[in-house]
């Protein structure tokens, strides 16, 4: 069975994304799904594709998906978004029944179509350069993701549901007496599914303020909403979007903040509707949101770009520009680029000019986006460009800095997109999460940068995370305290330099070192409590790293002796 949390836009796959029958079988669940499907069918006939978001709710419920309120509020968000893509598509409902039971069927997905732009140019010889002794100090957040009605004392271990640490969403099950609660959320937050309360980010960004008076300024890379994927609407989101930004600005109020849009920012989550959708599907609400509530930061002249597409360019500094990458355009779960994923809303093209138009002039780039290409959520085609353009523009990039995974990672470029053997030519440093969601310790990252002077590299030096123990926190709330997860990546893993050369030597180390690969598990959990692993899940762990894009030749001398 789906993973809950993910239900919905599992769900909604299957409905959408399956349409063609590669192999057969059936199990009795999955008969009794296309019997429920077949009923559909005929009480509705050529309308069944206007009652989807009926039928997504009855398989939710028949099945025990999850609760039934919770399966009826938040697959109703995604009513009209279904029938559009399924009268445009002309995709057969019936294959909802593929993700939503196991065994029921496999199927071909066209969400893994490639598209190609071309490079302007040819790319000029890659010259080295040494980072100066001047630096700048950049502080990364991401994937804070509050929880608005996130209860102190409420249950946290709320194993049949897809989240916890709030009060029961279902209206006729609250106030429930006679429960009793297996682990009560902590005043701080409780790592598990849960996310933070509004006061906890205060009160970080406040000892942020205070501990680290040298940053720059703040990178900020998408998901300020809550995991209640079933409780989104415009509205509240806007409020968040608007809230966070204040309280930002509160805490470092002559400090620029540049943002990426994350998936949770999209109603429902990860709905990103390009122009060719219909009217009622506009993203404005969020655009023009976004645009107001981080004006300060973005130039009078990338205005109308944020409010058409989310993005935009800024130059901080002379020789430096950031590039703010919306790239819920290359988002799996945006159901609406099943009808056409090809440069949505020119978001691609647009990029691919940016990078040209600043080596042109000899400019750096930093490159702020939220999903990590080669993850499960990444559009192939969407990240096989974005990949491509790595490699041409690898003189002119100096740092990606990406969120959405929660866990500290890091993914790589290589020359040849299909070969870990060819030069490495760059890496996303994907930051640590704010929120506990699902198993973490809450974490910052301050990454020393080389600029700001002419001829700056503007390549990160180095970086240091900060981490907040949640469980000893909670223990005495009164007197929250921030620890050092480490003061150099660089010391942590023995790099002898901030190079892609070293992050590719980093993961060959990590196949033969079980104490390097425990100290890496250790830091992607910000914690000594991490689940244990054999060879298989290191090995996979380890391949995750090797993947900008979705090619498993990158991983061939990452496969067990005797594996296909």
């Amino acid at each position: 069975m789906l993973f809950q949390l993910w239900l919905f836009p599992a769900l909604i796959a299957a409905a959408l994304g399956h349409s063609i029958p590669l192999g057969e079988a059936i199990s009795q669940e999955c008969l009794e799904c296309r019997v429920t499907v077949d009923l559909y069918e005929k009480e509705y006939g050529d309308k069944t594709t206007d009652h989807i978001g009926e039928l997504l709710i009855d398989l939710c419920i028949s099945f025990k998906v999850e609760t039934n309120y919770i399966c009826r509020a938040g697959l109703s968000n995604y009513k009209e978004e279904i029938e559009y893509v399924l009268d445009t598509t002309l995709t057969t409902p019936k294959q909802i029944c593929s993700l939503v039971l196991d065994n029921c069927g496999k199927f071909f997905d066209p969400m893994n179509v490639t598209w190609q732009l071309p490079m302007p140019g040819s790319k000029p010889p890659v010259i080295p350069k040494t980072p100066g002794q001047h630096t700048l100090k950049v502080l990364h957040l991401t994937d804070i993701h509050i929880d608005r009605d996130y209860v102190v004392g409420s249950e946290a271990q709320c194993s049949n549901k897809a989240f916890c640490c709030r009060p029961d969403d279902d209206p006729n099950e609250l106030n429930k007496e006679g429960v009793d609660i297996v682990e009560p959320a902590g005043y701080w937050g409780t790592r598990g599914k849960c996310d933070v309360p509004f006061w906890f980010v205060d009160n970080m960004l406040q000892q942020i303020a205070e501990t680290h008076k040298d940053v720059d300024y703040i990178y900020l890379t998408g998901d300020l909403e809550s995991h209640a994927v079933w409780d989104y609407t415009k509205e509240a989101h806007a409020d968040r979007i608007r809230n966070i930004s204040a309280l930002i600005r509160s805490h470092f109020p002559d400090k620029k903040v540049y943002f990426a849009v994350g998936n949770h920012e999209g109603v429902p989550m990860d709905s990103f509707a390009p122009h060719f959708t219909p009217a009622k599907f506009n993203m404005s609400w969020l655009y023009d949101t976004i645009a107001d509530s981080w004006k300060d930061s973005i130039p009078s002249d990338q205005v109308n770009l944020v409010k058409y597409n989310g993005c935009f360019m800024v130059k901080p500094f002379p020789g430096l520009r950031i590039i703010s990458l919306n790239n819920g355009y290359g988002d799996t779960m945006n159901f609406f680029l099943m009808v056409n994923q090809t440069d949505p809303d020119n978001s691609m093209s647009w990029f691919i000019k940016q990078l040209d138009d600043a080596e042109k002039a000899g400019d750096k780039v930093h490159v702020i986006a939220h999903i990590p290409g080669g993850t499960p959520e990444g559009m192939e085609g969407f990240s096989l460009n974005y990949y491509r353009a790595m490699i041409r523009y690898e003189n002119t990039v100096a740092g990606q800095f990406f969120g959405h995974v929660h866990a500290e990672l890091f993914y790589m470029f290589y020359e040849n997109p299909n070969s870990a053997q060819s030069r490495p030519v760059d890496v996303v440093y994907s930051a640590p999460s704010v929120t506990t969601y699902s198993r973490y310790n809450p974490a910052y990252r301050i990454y020393t940068i080389d600029g700001n002077y002419i001829g700056s590299t503007f390549r990160v030096i180095d970086w240091e995370e900060y981490v907040f123990d949640m469980k000893e926190n909670n223990k005495n709330p009164q007197k929250p305290t921030w620890q050092t997860l480490y003061s150099s990546v660089l010391q942590e893993y023995g790099l002898k330099g901030n190079l892609p050369s070293e992050w590719s030597n980093l993961i060959n180390r990590m196949k033969t070192d079980d104490a390097l690969f425990n100290k890496f598990m250790k830091n992607y959990y910000r914690s000594t409590e991490f689940p244990d692993w054999d060879e298989d899940s290191r090995l996979e762990r380890l391949c995750s790293l090797r993947k900008s894009h979705h090619s498993e030749e990158l991983c061939s001398d990452l496969k067990k002796a005797g594996s296909a």
